[in-house]
């Protein structure tokens, strides 16, 4: 695959990759790409420059993590451009409201990382309330305590509270269904019947955090969404509950995240995500015992590579039967 020129002429979608040189693609990609019909080039862009050179002709501008370049300023200077995806669940560093003004197709592949974003939540949920981590630290200190303080949370019959109800927080409904746990879902752009065909028990939020002895996060960061879980929001939990945030840092505002946990209003909260990663070495949520943290990496798996890449281009021949619709 040329980082310049398909190899595919005729009607042929072309696609840009911006975040990535063609090396850093596995070696089946390009011939995958190939073989759906898609003239795939791959360039990393740091600047709207390098974004006009390399992808000013594409149909589509494909974004795999971080977004550097494609923001709302540049999009009235990519007139063929019809559709932007980023692979993965989060569109926030997407110009998502810019690129629908304009009429641009908005994708990304949530499906191909919803079922071990699942399994890192679930895993994360009963860690914190086992203490797993607490408890492994404390043996390697040379400490040895049996006592029944040592897992103050039980998990079966307890209620979990779900901010958000798309593919990753079904995956994790139906997980823990052996776990008899009653499933509270709090999602405004999800039908109530549909949540309810899934389990859960649709109630807004004030609801799910009075009422909820666990609240795991699966929203997307936008503008509505980022410091949702504030100081008021934390206040209205139930004493003692666990936070779990496998979604995106902004969603938790962390000085009040803090504050909760040194108070003893919240007894513990996992964390795959953070405001700011890596977080500075002086964090102060980094000197609590009760909150269990790891790095960004609740998506990956032995299987991830060919999940996260066969999806994308899956959803890339999505995209074009779309756009070719449109067209007529």
């Amino acid at each position: 695959m040329s980082d310049r020129e398909p190899n595919l002429a005729g009607n042929a979608l072309r696609v840009t990759l911006i975040t990535k040189q063609p090396g850093d693609l596995p070696p089946w990609v390009a011939g995958a790409a190939a073989a759906a019909g898609l003239a795939l080039t791959a360039r990393r862009c740091e600047t709207h420059e390098e974004l006009l050179r390399q992808a000013g002709e594409a149909d589509v501008i494909w974004t795999v993590g971080a977004n550097t370049c494609l923001t709302a300023d540049v999009l009235p200077r990519l007139p063929r451009c019809r559709a932007i995806m980023r692979s993965g669940s989060g569109l926030d560093d997407l110009p998502v409201a810019a690129a629908r003004a304009r009429g641009l197709l908005v994708a990304n592949t949530p499906e191909a990382i919803a079922e071990t974003v699942a399994e890192h939540a679930v895993a994360m949920l009963l860690g914190l309330a086992r203490r797993l981590a607490e408890h492994d630290r404390a043996v390697r200190r040379g400490e040895w305590y049996s006592g029944p303080d040592g897992a103050r949370w039980h998990v079966r019959g307890q209620t979990l509270g779900l901010v958000g109800f798309g593919l990753i927080a079904r995956e994790v409904v139906a997980m823990l269904q052996g776990f008899r746990m009653r499933f509270l879902a709090h999602d405004p752009y999800a039908p109530e019947a549909d949540l309810r065909a899934q389990g859960a028990d649709p109630v807004a939020l004030e609801t799910l955090l009075r009422e909820s002895d666990f609240v795991s996060l699966h929203c997307p960061l936008t503008p509505q969404t980022k410091g949702l879980l504030d100081a008021r929001a934390f206040a209205a939990m139930k004493p003692g509950a666990l936070l779990i945030n496998t979604s995106r840092g902004g969603v938790v505002d962390e000085a009040a995240l803090l504050e909760a946990l040194q108070s003893g209003r919240l007894g513990g909260a996992a964390l795959d995500v953070l405001e700011q990663e890596p977080p500075r070495g002086d964090h102060p949520l980094l000197r609590l015992e009760q909150v269990l943290f790891t790095p960004h990496i609740a998506a990956f798996s032995d299987v991830f590579e060919e999940r996260f890449w066969r999806a994308s281009i899956t959803k890339l021949k999505q995209l074009e039967a779309r756009i070719k619709e449109t067209k007529r």
